[in-house]
């Protein structure tokens, strides 16, 4: 909250962060240090939250000539493609829900770090573990004994590698949507933590991003010396 003279302006946190992940991705560039990266980047005391149910509705809509109205991702959208863990490959323009940077552990220090997509390169999987667990439920409610159903479900353990510009590397756990709009339809994903499977699913069955990849903008040019380029992290 901002007080001048006699009038109060309220700015909401989540608006505040994006001005601030915004200013900070503007004053990056490709050959910055990892140090610098990170200090620039926003330490982040809580936890991401879970995501829940992808949401089916776009961002942003447009109409088209008959009036019907069609998906258009958000301004900071990046490039790229987004293969899954069967093969699939997804290009398109990816984005996160309200531009919201992604919230990663990193395990050497304890604690979060938010990273936007301006900031990265690369995203790849790292499965730290794969298992079918047996499932257990309660016998009836209120009781304090569990009973093996006869069934497993499949369970991975999942962290990332975020490549940056200048091809230094981050590894990290995080939980966050990630969208990708194809030009006709907008794809709903998710990057876990952990991912349970269904009952009767095995490990074959769980299909998720194995890798994420950015194309970088236009190079361009300072004033002071025409051979020197560098890679804008805001796209």
């Amino acid at each position: 909250m901002i007080r001048h003279s006699s009038f109060v302006i309220r700015i909401s946190p989540l608006a505040l962060g994006i001005c601030l992940c915004l200013s900070v991705a503007n004053s990056l560039h490709a050959d910055d240090d990892l140090d610098d990266i990170l200090k620039s980047s926003t330490p982040a005391a809580t936890a991401p939250v879970e995501p829940t149910a992808p949401q089916t509705q776009p961002s942003a809509t447009l109409p088209d000539a008959l009036g019907t109205m069609k998906p258009r991702p958000p301004a900071g959208a990046r490039i790229g493609t987004i293969t899954l863990s069967n093969n699939t490959k997804l290009e398109g323009q990816i984005y996160t829900p309200l531009q919201a940077p992604l919230r990663v552990w990193i395990d050497e220090t304890k604690s979060y770090t938010d990273l936007d997509l301006a900031l990265i390169k690369q995203i790849d999987v790292h499965v730290l573990s794969e298992n079918m667990e047996d499932d257990w439920r309660w016998l009836k409610e209120g009781s304090d004994q569990k009973i093996f159903s006869g069934k497993k479900y499949p369970n991975l353990e999942l962290a990332y590698k975020f490549t940056f510009p200048n091809d230094q590397t981050l590894e990290g756990t995080v939980v966050a949507e990630i969208d990708i709009f194809d030009g006709t339809k907008k794809h709903p994903l998710a990057l876990y933590k952990k991912y349970h499977g269904k009952l009767d699913e095995t490990l074959k069955d769980l299909i998720y991003i194995q890798s994420i990849t950015l194309q970088p903008s236009a190079t361009t040019t300072t004033q002071n010396d025409a051979k020197t380029t560098r890679l804008p992290l805001i796209y």
